[in-house]
């Protein structure tokens, strides 16, 4: 399962930032990043491959008390299309 991530510094202070460097290379990822990239505000994005939630959930813990994070599900287009079609016309069928 795909999932998309965003995180965003939570205070940002310069040990803060320092002591999540320092961690980060140490850390051994429970998921597998597809890519990931950071930002010039100090946060990133990222897309990873988890086998299942709470993959997921033990993957970004460790960060919870440097970054505020947004993880979705996430699928390709061509897959997408035609759930979001049948969802229309759910709507549309409803008076």
């Amino acid at each position: 399962m795909l999932f998309g991530i965003v995180y965003t510094l939570k205070g940002g202070s310069e040990a803060d930032t320092k002591r999540s460097l320092q961690l980060f290379t140490s850390w051994e990822p429970t998921i597998e990043f597809k890519g990931h990239w950071a930002l010039a505000t100090g946060g990133g994005m990222a897309i990873a491959e988890a086998g299942s939630a709470e993959a997921m959930v033990e993957a970004i813990a460790p960060w919870g008390a440097f970054f505020d994070f947004r993880v979705e599900p996430a699928i390709e287009i061509e897959s997408a299309v035609p759930i979001l079609m049948k969802t229309n016309a759910w709507r549309d069928s409803i008076a």
